[in-house]
């Protein structure tokens, strides 16, 4: 599946960075995991945009703020986490 808004979308290393914040992993691989266990949702980047980062995928937010829901954090800190620009 092909998402045209990717603006619901976050690069692997921009959920790191979120996730990090919260201590739960600090690297791309750990988010590699988390996808790889179905916590997080990934989907294929469009193949003209792959050239800007060395992953094929994207992560919808909705699933990165549903994981960190289901963890105990609240809105306030989830949208702190959040790169600048994104709000859920």
């Amino acid at each position: 599946m092909i998402i045209k808004n990717l603006s619901h979308t976050l690069t692997l290393e921009q959920v790191a960075r979120a996730l990090g914040k919260f201590n739960i992993v600090f690297t791309v691989e750990g988010v590699k995991t988390k996808i790889q266990l179905h916590q997080l949702t990934a989907i294929s980047k469009p193949y003209e945009d792959r050239r800007y980062s060395g992953y094929p995928y994207l992560v919808l937010i909705n699933s990165l703020v549903d994981y960190l829901r289901d963890k105990g954090y609240s809105d306030n800190d989830i949208n702190d986490a959040l790169p600048d620009g994104v709000e859920i």
